[in-house]
């Protein structure tokens, strides 16, 4: 009774505290992955277009025999797809990681203000 009314935290509320912050870290992983997710189908759709290039020129490759190898770069464009597949990942996982660390403080401060609530 003491500690209650010194305002000094008992073991309940720092129990308390720690399942509302993992439950926001928890919360955000979620959210950070579900994000991951549909970044990564949507950027699957965009290399899909971006590697037609590849795509057509080794056709054109292998349409034209031997004779069609100089003129097509396939290496050149192999280099630009893995570029580019590199990119999309990067920018996938830095709208993620946003994405979960909003989720994080926005999921926190409403179960805090909850706690709050619920203790007046």
């Amino acid at each position: 009774m003491a500690q209650q009314m010194t305002g000094e935290p008992t073991l309940n509320s720092y129990r308390a505290w720690l399942r509302r912050v993992a439950l926001s870290l928890i919360l955000a992983v979620a959210a950070g992955l579900l994000t991951l997710i549909i970044a990564r189908g949507i950027s699957g759709a965009w290399l899909f277009i971006e590697h037609q290039e590849l795509v057509r020129a080794a056709a054109a490759t292998l349409r034209n025999g031997i004779e069609g190898l100089p003129a097509a770069d396939l290496r050149a464009a192999r280099l630009r797809a893995e570029q580019s597949a590199v990119v999309h990942m990067r920018i996938g996982m830095a709208v993620a990681f946003v994405v979960a660390a909003l989720t994080a403080a926005g999921s926190y401060l409403w179960l805090e203000q909850r706690a709050a609530r619920s203790a007046r």
